[in-house]
């Protein structure tokens, strides 16, 4: 067990299945932490492991002695576009690749009381073809926070899907392996809570609901937070699983999946282009996850889950098209686009969705020509359309007496940081945003993040730290669980809104006050000293309560 005994030594020593462990010590924005990167949570899947379930590590195992300190190559991927990477994640321009590549990295932060320390595991995912979760530094989260953060490689693209979809059964491999070793860091077993963004999000609703889960002898894990993503139709399940095995297979001129285990892994990736996806196996997934939660097949040890987004998860649309087209991504941000292009994006949209454009007329009417509909619109189809419905089907869960949830939570974060790499027209937090915030990445580059940036993740790590500690996170802004994440400062947009108001109690009312002795102070000094402000120069009201709030 990591604790104050360790403070002493610059390399700790932990006793896990895997083996004694040499991490590292490591201060982090004013506090010390334990690092321990390239823990092995089961065997190599090469060789005949290759495309198969992960299998469990040799018994002997815990009898060798693993330098711990030094990241591991991610799983065998394709190139991440480097321009839709945020700076203050650590991209890879080596691309340093290996099918050897089921780890760890833990972060654990030293602190003095002997309690356990809630355990956040997160599960990275850009689509399933890409997880990296080098990019993700956990030290600022676990050293702020005081929680143990371990971050997941699993396999993902042809070799994470092709067969038994492996790269879920190794996310569930790591959890058992958390299970077993993380009270050997100081770690609660039995507080674990499993974070994830897009399609770690959507890992983590599939495994809401397997029988994996539901019927494993002790909780795996205890809390979930879904980022920006749930599991739903076509655009995640591939129900045409099998024509795209026989498509690989014949692409390497072999005749079955055991010919591919003796090829080269960087040829079967070079062939086997994107587009992998989860499918429906009758073993670890029964049911698409909204499906599933409907029947009622729901882990009975989860107590709490929060579900969260970002003002903007349109831009994923934008990062699409970045992706394929860069001209007309240009055309997009200049907002330039003819009425047939839309109409064309649209359906692109709607084909990549839903399979087909069968819809378009319902969505037509108000997206043509205007961008900004056009993110509602791809915000709404992709992200915040499913995380509400999952949402409302957990109310019932909730009230059901065989489960155990008793804490459901939202959150959205308004907040356009200083380090977004989103267009000037978003003038709000985009898809990813959040995650860049929760891990406390503004504190890790000054020079590109700012005070206001700082505030706000502050307020993000403690929003998931607590939660993290006892379901309940202590609520300062919006309802009873539904939560706001913005800065404090308040400034006027250019609508007359307030962008940046923190809406407690006790702000609420004094704007109500002050917002009622303007009325009266406006009556009282005449209705022709208001028509000549309001009245009669109606095209530019947000500059006249300016100039009347400044000279008040």
């Amino acid at each position: 067990m990591v604790t104050a005994d360790y403070s002493i030594q610059i390399n700790p020593i932990v006793p896990t299945t895997s083996g004694r462990l040499i991490g590292e010590k490591s201060i982090i924005n004013n506090g010390e932490i334990y690092k321990f990167f390239g823990v092995p949570y089961a065997q190599a899947p090469i060789g005949k492991n290759r495309f198969e379930k992960p299998k469990d590590l040799l018994t002997n195992s815990s009898e060798r002695l693993l330098m711990t300190q030094q990241l591991r190559p991610t799983c065998m991927q394709m190139k991440h576009l480097a321009k839709a990477i945020n700076p203050l994640l650590d991209f890879d321009e080596i691309h340093n690749i290996s099918e050897d590549c089921l780890y760890l990295n833990i972060y654990v932060p030293i602190v003095e009381q002997q309690d356990s320390l809630p355990v956040m595991v997160w599960l990275p995912g850009e689509g399933f073809d890409f997880a990296d979760a080098r990019q993700f530094d956990g030290a600022y989260l676990a050293s702020i926070g005081k929680v143990i953060v371990i971050t997941v490689q699993y396999r993902v693209g042809v070799f994470g899907f092709l067969n038994n979809n492996a790269g879920l059964w190794d996310q569930l491999a790591a959890l058992k392996w958390i299970n077993r070793n993380i009270a050997n860091f100081g770690g609660n077993p039995e507080d674990v809570t499993v974070f994830g963004r897009f399609s770690g999000s959507m890992s983590i609703s599939i495994l809401l609901s397997s029988q994996h889960v539901i019927d494993y002898p002790v909780p795996l894990f205890n809390r979930a937070i879904l980022m920006s993503g749930i599991a739903v139709g076509n655009w995640v399940f591939d129900n045409k699983h099998d024509d795209k095995i026989q498509q690989v297979i014949e692409s390497q001129g072999c005749n079955d999946v055991e010919c591919l285990k003796m090829l080269p892994a960087k040829q079967i990736l070079d062939k086997s282009g994107h587009g992998w996806k989860p499918f429906i196996d009758s073993d670890l997934i029964d049911d698409e996850p909204l499906d599933a939660l409907r029947k009622g097949k729901f882990s009975k040890h989860i107590e709490s889950i929060m579900l969260g987004s970002n003002q903007f998860e349109g831009s994923l649309c934008l990062l699409k098209h970045l992706a394929m087209d860069e001209t007309f991504y240009g055309q997009l941000i200049r907002n330039n686009i003819t009425n047939n292009e839309f109409e064309r994006i649209i359906r692109e949209d709607l084909q990549m969705f839903y399979g087909d454009d069968f819809h378009f007329d319902n969505y037509k009417t108000g997206i043509v020509t205007n961008r900004d509909k056009y993110m509602q619109f791809c915000s709404e189809l992709l992200i915040d359309s499913h995380m509400r419905e999952y949402d409302d089907i957990l109310q019932r869960i909730y009230y059901a007496k065989n489960y155990r949830l008793r804490n459901i939570y939202k959150y959205k974060v308004d907040y356009k940081p200083s380090f977004s790499i989103a267009p000037e027209f978003i003038n709000s937090s985009i898809h990813g945003d959040d995650v860049l915030l929760a891990f406390g990445l503004a504190f890790k580059n000054p020079f590109i993040s700012n005070v206001n940036d700082q505030q706000v993740s502050n307020q993000m790590i403690e929003l998931f730290s607590q939660f993290a500690s006892n379901g309940s996170p202590l609520i300062k802004s919006g309802s009873n669980r539904y939560i706001e994440i913005k800065a404090e400062s308040k400034q006027f947009t250019n609508n007359c809104q307030w962008k940046q108001l923190k809406e407690n109690s006790i702000m609420v009312f004094s704007f109500i006050s002050i917002a009622i002795i303007f009325i009266i102070m406006f009556v009282v000094l005449s209705q022709t000293f208001i028509q000549s402000y309001f009245i009669s120069d109606d095209k530019k009201p947000c500059q006249h309560i300016k100039q009347l709030i400044q000279r008040c």
